[in-house]
């Protein structure tokens, strides 16, 4: 498929976990799809909305998140190039969460009409998308398990750590480093912290020499070191093991 189409990151996501035949391939590509800019803090998709169309990730970040009490916030996960955050949305329409730009991005959303199309006729993507269900709820267990039993230091070596592995999946963190346009905030409303806590994390990181953190550019110094902090274990991503064995190695 060529470069630099809607679905290019999308096809490198699911080539990271499955192999796909050229005839699902085809038909990703002729998904109909609308693509649209979205500004930092942008809301795509509203708790209590419901949707018609799954939203796939072109360029930049997604996060969903949810308000508890009415006005704290809890980042749930973070979306990169290539993932669809929504694709429960084919089935439970109604949204039970917001997704929202983390700096500018750029998505294409697809209709859920056309989409089911596709899945009907193709068992094959349909188990492959199935699995995509299977390894985002595997994703959320591994959130459940940081925010209740990792400290703050490797709540956020962790998040690093698992951000790094699903980009350099779909071409991007070369050399172990990435940009991500958030604040100190969104970490640490990831991480169920305070963001004077994420600062103090954010220094501490530094000064073990684990990675720099300058601004938006994240480039780790030391991967070992790094995921034995925040305990990590690509396993829960299930990436085929030809696809990890050139990540983080």
């Amino acid at each position: 498929m060529e470069a630099g189409r809607p679905y290019t990151r999308l096809l490198r996501r699911l080539d990271s976990v499955v192999k796909l035949s050229e005839s699902d391939r085809l038909g990703i590509a002729k998904l109909p799809m609308t693509v649209k800019n979205f500004a930092n803090g942008q809301d795509l998709i509203r708790d209590g909305d419901i949707s018609t169309q799954c939203i796939l990730v072109i360029d930049g970040y997604l996060f969903r998140h949810k308000l508890a009490n009415g006005s704290q916030r809890q980042i749930m996960s973070f979306h990169v190039p290539g993932d669809v955050p929504d694709l429960q949305t084919l089935h439970l329409p109604k949204l039970d969460h917001t997704v929202t730009a983390l700096g500018a991005a750029v998505v294409a959303f697809i209709p859920h009409a056309a989409f089911k199309e596709l899945l009907q006729a193709s068992p094959s993507l349909t188990h492959v998308f199935w699995r995509e269900s299977l390894v985002d709820a595997a994703i959320f267990r591994e959130w459940v398990i940081t925010l209740g039993q990792r400290d703050a230091i490797g709540r956020v070596a962790h998040l690093i750590c698992e951000l790094v592995l699903r980009l350099q999946a779909v071409g991007l963190a070369k050399d172990m480093a990435f940009t991500i346009p958030w604040t100190q905030s969104d970490v640490a409303d990831a991480s169920g912290i305070s963001t004077v806590h994420a600062n103090r994390v954010i220094q501490e990181l530094r000064r073990l020499e684990l990675l720099e953190w300058d601004s938006r550019l994240i480039q780790i110094r030391n991967w070992d070191g790094l995921a034995s902090l925040g305990d990590f274990s690509a396993d829960y991503l299930h990436f085929r093991k030809s696809e990890l064995a050139g990540v983080a190695g």
